[in-house]
């Protein structure tokens, strides 16, 4: 299978976007994902899928605590920032975070955050399937998400097709 077509295909799907922050060797680290989805209602599950080439999959064991925010439409550049593999400063310096329940601040002025504990981690291909348990959730904002479609950002404006 031709993997450019994969990821063109794929693209076709649009997803929100996401930072996730955990601790990774004492230090806490943020990645932007747009593979995130809910996985159960009871017990509150969601799953993150981690590409075993970054920096993120050292910090993803079982019962290690994180954070996912869940970006605004005119967070894109937050996006951008914490997509690179090895940012050159401080990618959390002059951020506005908040600590959640568990320890691991959360970006506050994103959309919505959860606080999740990860309870299995599952390894397919080249990424990590990271299963966590929501343990704290706030919906932060009632502005519009960030999408990713067809390797692009768009913001949607809230209008109803």
């Amino acid at each position: 299978m031709d993997s450019q077509n994969y990821r063109q295909v794929l693209g076709q799907f649009a997803t929100g976007v996401t930072v996730i922050i955990a601790e990774v060797a004492g230090a806490l680290h943020g990645m932007t994902a747009n593979s995130f989805t809910s996985v159960s209602l009871d017990p509150p599950l969601v799953l993150v899928a981690v590409d075993h080439k970054a920096r993120m999959r050292q910090g993803i064991f079982r019962n290690r605590p994180l954070t996912i925010s869940i970006l605004k439409d005119n967070q894109k550049p937050l996006s951008q920032l914490f997509a690179q593999p090895h940012p050159s400063a401080d990618p959390f310096e002059g951020l506005l975070l908040q600590r959640a329940k568990n320890g691991i601040p959360y970006l506050a002025d994103s959309l919505a955050f959860l606080a999740a504990r990860i309870t299995e981690v599952y390894s397919q291909g080249d990424h990590d399937l990271v299963i966590c348990r929501v343990e704290e959730l706030k919906v932060l904002s009632h502005d519009g998400p960030l999408v990713f479609f067809q390797g692009r950002y768009y913001a949607v404006n809230g209008s109803a097709p």
